[in-house]
């Protein structure tokens, strides 16, 4: 992905999809993710199904609908790069699934008895998902459960995290901590806890980036970013780690600053959520992707090497212009962002998806040279949108 000294880059929008073509079952989209292989793109709806496309440079094309769960689907995931064609799912119906999308069967299914799952992972032969504060183990061999952790969240496990590199099993919650265990050895509560790190607030989403895994990005439910060495932490001997590398609690504000600063300014005159992070694994850069109520996206690239460094005054902004946006085909919050990676990502950059019920590919290749204005976007807002009440809490739960 382009660095923010070449300029800030415009995404265009090559295809889109609505996932809400049946006004008698009505939805938006909570997560769309690629396959390994990036022939295909599965979304997660509010209507507890979860919709395939197959997907190309050429566009979007819908598949078939998999009525997966009885309740709000929490998380969908391509575990395997080996196996693009397994994909999982977990749901407030206490249910882990695997779908075959070849037969569009399921495959595999886990259940946690009287208890909503939030998060899950899943590594080689084992499955975890997180509840109503606790951890939930099954061997893939059998279907059958291995073990529960009780006593390591005092809260709803919202992040359940396999790191196979080093065999550890990192968890976050509600509770504002992030737990790590060492499960090489089996699956013991007490023996295999290494460390926790305290986030102080909500963790909604984490991810890993470094060469090694060994960093951790954490996105917080008061939209708020931190920056962790997570491995240090958990290290036999470690020596730092137990605090954040970087908390930008004023994350949002930083991000439209830095756009400010951009050809991007009038689209980002406020940014109002923040979506995730991307590893962009050639150039070594972490971008946090935020965007406003109106659907437009940013990736801005964080100055972690620069703060890490001391190179930068106390009290700097560390996010920097935007290297690409995303604008002109969402009219509502946009709730998921996913990279295309290898070979695909020379004709693709990323899929996204929203409230406004819309899944859109993008790529760089026919990019607009000049910024477009901030009212090209001429179809106006959604209904949603205009229903949708100006508060704090900007996002639709997913609980």
């Amino acid at each position: 992905m382009a660095a923010a000294a070449a300029g800030t880059k415009y995404a265009h929008c090559c295809s889109r999809a609505r996932v809400d073509y049946n006004t008698g079952n009505s939805c938006y989209v909570f997560k769309a993710i690629r396959s390994p292989d990036s022939s295909a793109v599965a979304a997660s709806l509010s209507n507890n199904a979860i919709k395939l496309y197959s997907c190309s440079p050429s566009g979007l094309s819908h598949v078939a609908d998999i009525p997966a769960h009885s309740t709000t689907i929490s998380d969908v995931q391509f575990p395997f790069d080996s196996l693009p064609q397994a994909l999982y799912s977990c749901s407030r119906d206490g249910h882990v699934k695997a779908w075959d999308l070849r037969s569009r069967q399921l495959a595999e299914s886990y259940q946690a008895h009287h208890e909503e799952l939030y998060a899950f992972s899943v590594s080689d032969n084992l499955v975890a998902a997180g509840g109503q504060g606790d951890v939930h183990f099954w061997d893939r061999r059998t279907q059958q459960q291995l073990a529960s952790f009780d006593d390591m969240h005092m809260d709803d496990v919202t992040q359940v995290l396999f790191h196979a590199a080093s065999s550890k099993l990192i968890t976050a919650s509600a509770d504002g901590l992030v737990a790590v265990h060492d499960v090489a050895g089996g699956l013991e509560q007490d023996d295999g806890f290494i460390a926790a790190l305290n986030v102080g607030t909500s963790v909604e989403q984490l991810g890993l980036y470094g060469s090694e895994g060994q960093h951790m990005w954490c996105r917080t439910g008061t939209e708020t970013l931190q920056l962790w060495d997570w491995l240090a932490a958990a290290a036999e001997d470690a020596v730092g780690g137990d605090v954040a590398v970087a908390d930008l609690a004023e994350a949002r504000q930083m991000a439209a600053a830095a756009a400010g600063a951009s050809s991007a300014a009038a689209l980002f005159g406020e940014v109002d959520y923040l979506i995730g992070c991307h590893w962009d694994s050639s150039s070594g850069q972490l971008l946090l992707v935020a965007g406003t109520i109106s659907g437009a996206v940013a990736f801005f690239p964080i100055a972690e090497q620069q703060h890490r460094a001391g190179q930068l005054p106390p009290g700097s902004n560390l996010l920097q212009p935007p290297a690409v946006v995303l604008n002109g085909c969402h009219r509502d919050i946009v709730r998921s962002i996913d990279c295309f990676s290898g070979a695909a990502a020379q004709r693709l950059l990323c899929v996204s998806a929203g409230e406004d019920a819309q899944l859109a590919l993008w790529t760089l290749d026919q990019a607009a040279a000049a910024a477009p204005s901030s009212s090209e976007d001429s179809a106006g807002p959604s209904r949603r949108q205009k229903q949708q009440a100006h508060s704090s809490s900007l996002r639709r739960s997913p609980y």
